[in-house]
C-alpha cells in the first residue's frame, strides 16, 4: 500500500518536541477516492501531529491486485490498515477516515483493541458509511449482483461520464471542482481496474454491515467525531443518530452547504473542527 507522509515539526523549532509527543493523524479515504483526497488537509495538520495517508490496496497509486487474488471485503481491509498502523511506529494514532474508508477504520479500531495493545486513540469519521443505513446497504449490494455488475461494466470506457457524475453527487456546489480535482480523480475513474475494486467491495457489503454493528460496542470508550455536510446525498447527515448514540463520547458537527466530501469543499470548516475535536 502506497502512503504519503509528512513529519511533524519539519524544521527546527521550539515547539518540534511538543509535535513529536502528540499522536500521529492516519487519513483514509473513501470509495473511489486515494490520498488526494486529503490534498486540502495534511498539510494543516503538520502543524501539530504527525501525518500519514494512505491509499488503501486496490485503488489510487497503490498496488491493484487482479480480480478475485485478494479479498477487499471490509475485515480484510481493516486487517491490512491495522498492520500498516503498527508498521510506523508510532505510539498512538488518531485515524481520521471518510465513507467506505470510515467503516474499515471502525472495524480497524475494534481489532486494534482486541489486540490487546491499543494503538488507535479516537476515530474522527466524516460522512461514514454505517449499519444504520438502509439505502446505502442496499445500493452496495445491488452491485454485488449480476445485473449490477452488468451496470458497472456498461459504463466502463466512460469513465470522464462516470467521474462527472460521481463528482456532481459528491459536492453541494459543483462550481468549486476545480480542474485540478478532475485530474486528480481520473487516476481512479479513468483506469478500469478501480471498477473491479469497486465491485469486490461491494461484494460482502450486506454481511460486512452486519459484523460491524455487532463489534461497534467494543469500540464505544473511543472518542468519536462525526462529521457530515448537510447537503450530502451520498450517505444523508440525519442518518448519524444511531451510529452516534453506539459511542459514550461522541460529537455531531453539520456543516450547512456543504456535500459528502467536507474536507474537500469547506476545509477550513473541516480542519478547524478536526483539530478542535484533536486536541480536546
Amino acid at each position: 500500500m502506497r502512503y504519503v507522509h509528512l513529519p511533524a515539526g519539519r524544521g527546527l523549532d521550539l515547539w518540534w518536541w511538543w509535535r513529536r509527543l502528540r499522536p500521529a493523524a492516519v487519513f483514509v479515504h473513501g470509495l473511489m477516492g486515494y490520498s488526494f483526497s486529503w490534498r486540502h488537509n495534511l498539510e494543516f495538520f503538520a502543524q501539530y501531529r504527525d501525518v500519514y495517508a494512505v491509499d488503501l490496496l486496490g485503488i489510487g497509486h497503490s498496488d491493484r491486485p487482479r480480480p478475485g487474488a485478494e479479498d477487499f471485503g471490509l475485515e480484510a481491509a481493516a486487517g491490512r490498515l491495522n498492520r500498516f498502523l503498527r508498521s510506523l511506529g508510532e505510539r498512538q494514532i488518531d485515524l481520521v477516515a471518510t465513507s467506505h474508508g470510515a467503516a474499515v477504520a471502525m472495524l480497524a479500531a475494534s481489532q486494534d483493541f482486541g489486540s490487546g495493545t491499543q494503538l488507535i486513540r479516537r476515530l474522527a469519521l466524516a460522512a461514514p458509511a454505517h449499519p444504520f443505513l438502509p439505502s446505502e446497504g442496499l445500493r452496495m449490494a445491488m452491485y454485488s449482483t449480476s445485473l449490477g455488475r452488468t451496470m458497472v461494466g456498461a459504463n466502463l470506457g466512460y469513465g470522464d461520464m462516470v467521474q462527472k457524475q460521481a463528482m456532481a453527487q459528491m459536492y453541494a456546489d459543483e462550481s468549486q471542482i476545480t480542474p485540478e480535482t478532475r485530474a486528480g480523480y481520473a487516476v481512479n475513474f479513468l483506469d478500469e481496474r478501480s471498477y473491479d475494486y469497486a465491485l469486490a467491495v461491494a461484494a460482502s457489503w450486506r454481511e460486512d454491515m452486519a459484523k460491524l454493528e455487532a463489534v461497534l460496542s467494543t469500540i464505544a470508550h473511543l472518542p468519536v467525531l462525526l462529521l457530515w455536510g448537510a447537503q450530502d446525498q451520498t450517505i444523508p447527515a440525519g442518518t448519524g443518530a444511531r451510529l452516534m448514540a453506539c459511542f459514550r463520547d461522541a460529537q455531531y458537527v453539520v456543516l450547512p452547504g456543504v456535500g459528502h466530501m467536507s474536507y474537500e469543499e469547506a476545509p477550513a470548516d473541516f480542519n478547524r473542527c478536526l483539530l478542535q475535536f484533536l486536541e480536546s
